[in-house]
Order: structure tokens, then C-alpha cells, then sequence
């Protein structure tokens, strides 16, 4: 089990994080300059942390907890594969050169190192291109070349600084599944920077979701993208439809939210007081159109009109103004179709399923 426990300052900015990482994908996310990168720096030795512990496997990387550092493991003996945005491979050599790089041929005999480098080769769809410089090579197939290096020397923690961020939507799609296949077959701790919510959607076992330093939320995907533990959090999933309310009644069955523009019901939860002030939030995805197939409801229904629609490809995101305020109320994400016949300036009906509102306590 990977354990981080470290603080360090940097200038103004200060990283106080902990977590612990069994052999999963954890992807680290937010926005920049919240501490993802330095994160990895410290945990692969190229920073030192101000105080603190990192530790693998039992093995410390690193321990200061008052003035005397007592042990700082040497980058070169924690067995980490880094693999950083840029690629960083060396122009003057060949595709399969640049992957053997880091294996010492004291360790190694030279037909251990070419099996090795081929083998990586064929399971990163590098087959054909070993005797290819970097400057030959795509985007996507740099990033795998990338990749196999840091694999080549059978690391125990395999981390990497947006390595996808520079490439089109299909290559990162290839790309997404050649790390999961990787991450079956090496069984370790990878950690992953990105900025882009489908990596955390199609990649991620565990999820750290940053700000200012701080990890705000940690925990399974699931739980982040639809129980997110704070506004910041709900924003950065991209919940979009987030409210402050009040608590105004509460009994056996339901309890009633409110705030100055709509009420809505929700199913009971003991940890909620009448008074309370809390905030609410429902994906776009799980309010629902009120159709001829739906029939309306009075409680958590309401009547707006649109102004206006984003085609996202497969979804149509409407934006929809119910009360009397300037701009929008609920953003609704609906799967496209060829029958799609809604327009700006419509009136429509929207339903918020109480089962789908997530509640966020202030307290």
C-alpha cells in the first residue's frame, strides 16, 4: 500500500495532503496549480516535503516529522516510472533506444533487455516502430513510447502528469485502454493528473479531488461524481445544478427544502434540523422532461422555457429558465436523438426525482 502524508510549501502556496493507495488507479483532479504535479514530485523524490511521510510497500521513501529527516530514499531506489506531459524522450534515439534507457545493463543481460523493450513494444501497439525517432512518431504513439520506458523497469508506482492532455479524443480513447491493460497486468498504484472528466470517468478506482492544496474529497468515483462533499466539489464534477436552501418542514416521510425562488420535497433524512441551512445539487442528466410518458407531478415540477441548447454530440444540454431572474435555472442533459424537436423559446415542464437530490450540510 502507497501512504502519503506530507506538507510543503512552495512561495505563497502551501500542500497539505494525505491518502493511502492499494494497487489501484487513483486519478488526481482539479484545477491547476491545486498541487496535483508537485504531489507527484514528492512521492517520486525530484521535491523534498517539508515534514511528513511517504512510504511503499512498507519501504519509506520519506519521514520528517520534527527537524531530522530520518530517511529520504534516493530517486533512483524508490522503483517509480514517471511519465510527464512532454513526453521527454531524447530526439537523437530510436523508439526502442529510448525505452532501454533506463535499464542498466549491469542488472540485465543484453538479450534480457531486447526481450524485454519487444515485449513492451507489442503490448503498446509499438510493433513495426522500434527503429522510429521520436520525430517520426505521432502524439499517441510518442505518449506509449513514453509509457514503456517507464514500465521497462518493472516499477512498483507508475505516475503520470497529464500524459494525455496534448492528444485528440480517439488517441486518448486508445490511449485510456492501453492504461487499463497495463494497470491488469502490472498490478500496481498508478496515479494520474488530468484536467478532463471522462479520464476520471473511464480510468479512475479512487478519486482525489484537489483545491488549494487540499484534498476536498477522496474516495471511489461513484461517490464523487454523485455525492460530492462540497460546493467546490460539485462544480469541479460539473453537477451544474446547485442550490442553497433551508430546511422548512420535516415529518415521517418527507422533508421540505426552500429558498427565495422554489421549494422542493426530499425523502427524509435524519441528520437534517429544521433551520438548516444546506445546499443541494442534481446532475443535469437526472432531471427529466415531463412528457405525455411522465405524467406531472406537483411536488419538484416546474414549468420554464428554453433559452437555450448546446449540441454536445450524443447529449443536447438545455438551458431553462423558470423564474422570474435573469439567465438560467436547471441546465437538463438528454441523450440525442434524430427525433429531437425541442427549440429555443419553448415552454417546458422539468421533474427533479427526490431519490436524485444530493444534499450538502454547511455545518
Amino acid at each position: 500500500m502507497l501512504k502519503v502524508d506530507v506538507y510543503k510549501r512552495l512561495g505563497d502556496f502551501e500542500l497539505d495532503i494525505e491518502f493511502e493507495l492499494d494497487n489501484e488507479i487513483l486519478v488526481l483532479f482539479g484545477p491547476s496549480g491545486c498541487g496535483k504535479s508537485t504531489t507527484l514530485e514528492l512521492i517520486a523524490g525530484l521535491k523534498v516535503p517539508d515534514r511528513g511521510e511517504i512510504s511503499n510497500q512498507k519501504i519509506t521513501f520519506f519521514h520528517k516529522i520534527k527537524k531530522d529527516v530520518k530517511e529520504n530514499l534516493p530517486i533512483n531506489r524508490r522503483k517509480i516510472g514517471y511519465v510527464f506531459q512532454d513526453y521527454s524522450l531524447f530526439p537523437h534515439m530510436t523508439a526502442f533506444e529510448n525505452i532501454a534507457y533506463g535499464i542498466q545493463e549491469s542488472t540485465y543481460s543484453k538479450r534480457e533487455i531486447v526481450d524485454k523493450v519487444n515485449k513492451l513494444l507489442v503490448e503498446l501497439r509499438l510493433k513495426g516502430l522500434a527503429d522510429h525517432y521520436p520525430g517520426e512518431l505521432s502524439g499517441g504513439q510518442k505518449q506509449r513510447v513514453a509509457i514503456a520506458r517507464a514500465l521497462v523497469v518493472e516499477p512498483d508506482i507508475l505516475l503520470l502528469d497529464e500524459p494525455f492532455s496534448a492528444l485528440d479524443t480517439l488517441v486518448r480513447e486508445k490511449l485510456r485502454q492501453d492504461l487499463l491493460r497495463v494497470h491488469a497486468e502490472f498490478k500496481i498504484p498508478i496515479i494520474y493528473v488530468t484536467h478532463n472528466l471522462t479520464d476520471v470517468f473511464e480510468l479512475a478506482d479512487k478519486v482525489a479531488v484537489y483545491n488549494e492544496g487540499k484534498i476536498e474529497q477522496f474516495g471511489s468515483k461513484e461517490l464523487v461524481f454523485y455525492q460530492p462533499q462540497t460546493r467546490n466539489v460539485a462544480r469541479f464534477v460539473e453537477s451544474k445544478n446547485i442550490f442553497d436552501m433551508s430546511v422548512v418542514t420535516k415529518n415521517d416521510s418527507e422533508i421540505v427544502l426552500s429558498n427565495e425562488e422554489f421549494s422542493i420535497v426530499i425523502h427524509d433524512d435524519n441528520s437534517l434540523e429544521v433551520e438548516e441551512e444546506v445546499i443541494i445539487t442534481i446532475r443535469p442528466e437526472f432531471i427529466q422532461i415531463i412528457s405525455n410518458d411522465l405524467e406531472r407531478r406537483d411536488e419538484n415540477s416546474y414549468s420554464g422555457e428554453i433559452i437555450r441548447i448546446l449540441n454536445k454530440g450524443s447529449v443536447v444540454r438545455l438551458f431553462i429558465k423558470v423564474f422570474s431572474k435573469k439567465g438560467f435555472d436547471f441546465i437538463v442533459d438528454l441523450a440525442y436523438d434524430s427525433n429531437f424537436k425541442l427549440a429555443v423559446g419553448d415552454n417546458i415542464d422539468v421533474y427533479l426525482p427526490a431519490n436524485k437530490i444530493h444534499i450538502i450540510s454547511k455545518n
